[in-house]
């Protein structure tokens, strides 16, 4: 891991093209983006960053494509990108439908010539967007036995690799990746993996670069910075990540992100009411899994229960539409129930995706579901294997001391509860207090 910034820089100073001239860099999925952002919702999946687009798909250009395939049918690169800009759509309005569309359109270009290259990745990002891992990974190694040189192609294997639980096959694509193009897209991949690994220091580094490599006021100009705030939030430093938040906003202040990261920081500070009013609205226009469960538990701690239930009741509906255009959410749905439905279905569900792919969040969220229905004892072993890497968030730490305590290891309990709360104080509206209070009472109950 060491070795892969370093590189990048090198690879970048002997004279690789700028970032912008790269084609059809788009970004999986809006809501992939959002569970790296770390909302107060636990959110199950931590997609490695996707490639960032040039700028979003207009409306108008999709309408362009679209009577550009009705003339001509047979036009496999027209219905290629159409399938793309269906995809990076859905990043401006987070509409499920546009996957059919997507798939559609990609189909199409696949029928009239099986090699297109543009149709194979984008038929591996729409993999990726409805949690679909394995075809993911199969279409991007079908699309570098066409190019092998195309990294991108490259950037979908890491993903792939990283929700499969596969990190050392993970990093060692990753570092081709790097090697064969060291950029935006390449340095975010190597933020996460760092993160991964727990070295904050690295993955802000490694993000501090790709916000370098990127147009100032451009969309992935916005979308690093986003990220590298969010980086600083989750280590609990609240003055840099605000900052980082306000320079983004003060760009474009209708970036969706940038205002959520405002008003994380905002809960953070004690500023509730603020904090959902900025929330709210941009939950109205970008209705987000993640984004509706952290408003809905905001609006629990601001004994608002009414408020919170129709959020929540919200959520449902939202994934039983993102289960209608064949994403797989069961991860999400699983730590949703464990934390505000059913446990028992909530166990069912984690247990079936962890035989799927068994990810540090897999192992985190069966380990949850395991606590929630009485099972510490079961779910002890896989909050250890969520905990394999070293990474350092103060959820999965939070779960780990609740664990221990359940199953009587005070010490233990102390001290990943002390160690949640040194990561980030404020890692969650509704659990960061939680935390507080059972160490405060460990701490009481160890006093001579």
């Amino acid at each position: 891991m060491s070795t892969l910034i370093n590189q990048a820089y090198a690879k970048r100073q002997a004279g690789r093209r700028p970032l912008y001239l790269l084609l059809f860099a788009l970004v999986v999925l809006v809501v992939v983006i959002v569970a790296r952002m770390a909302t107060d919702a636990v959110t199950a999946d931590r997609v490695v960053p996707p490639p960032v687009p040039i700028e979003l798909a207009s409306q108008e250009s999709i309408t362009r494509l679209e009577e550009r395939l009705r003339r001509n049918p047979a036009d496999s690169a027209t219905a290629a990108e159409l399938g793309l800009a269906y995809l990076q759509k859905v990043r401006e309005t987070a509409d499920p439908a546009l996957y059919m569309q997507a798939q559609t359109a990609l189909d199409q270009a696949l029928q009239t010539e099986p090699k297109q290259l543009d149709a194979l990745v984008g038929q591996g990002m729409l993999a990726l967007a409805r949690h679909d891992f394995a075809p993911a990974l199969a279409w991007a190694e079908q699309a570098r036995t066409i190019n092998p040189f195309r990294a991108q192609i490259l950037g979908i294997m890491v993903d792939a690799q990283v929700e499969l639980g596969r990190y050392e096959a993970a990093v060692a694509t990753l570092q081709k990746m790097v090697d064969l193009r060291p950029d935006l897209s390449s340095y975010s991949r190597i933020s996460y993996m760092r993160e991964l690994y727990g070295d904050v220091d690295g993955a802000i580094k490694a993000m501090s670069a790709a916000t370098n490599t990127a147009l100032p006021g451009s969309e992935q100009w916005l979308w690093t910075q986003v990220q590298l705030g969010n980086l600083y939030f989750n280590r609990g430093d609240l003055t840099n990540a605000e900052a980082i938040y306000q320079k983004a906003w003060a760009v474009r202040p209708d970036y969706a992100y940038a205002q959520a990261g405002i008003a994380r920081v905002q809960a953070a500070q004690g500023n509730l009411s603020d904090a959902i009013t900025t929330y709210a609205a941009i939950v109205q226009r970008l209705p987000l899994p993640e984004m509706v469960i952290t408003l809905g538990e905001w609006y629990a701690a601001d004994g608002n229960q009414k408020a919170a239930q129709q959020q929540f009741d919200l959520v449902n509906v939202i994934q039983q539409l993102n289960t209608g255009v064949g994403m797989d959410v069961d991860l999400e749905l699983a730590l949703f129930n464990a934390n505000h439905g059913d446990p028992a279905l909530a166990e069912q569900q984690a247990r079936a995706v962890y035989e799927r792919r068994p990810t540090i969040y897999a192992a985190d969220t069966l380990a949850w579901a395991l606590y929630q229905n009485g099972k510490a004892a079961e779910a002890q072993p896989l909050i250890e294997q969520a905990m394999r890497l070293g990474t350092r968030d103060a959820l999965l730490y939070f779960h780990a001391g609740l664990i221990a305590n359940a199953l009587g290891d005070k010490p233990a309990a102390q001290e990943h509860l002390q160690q949640a709360l040194t990561i980030n104080p404020h890692f969650s509206v509704r659990y960061a207090p939680e935390a507080k209070a059972h160490l405060d009472t460990l701490v009481e109950s160890a006093a001579p």
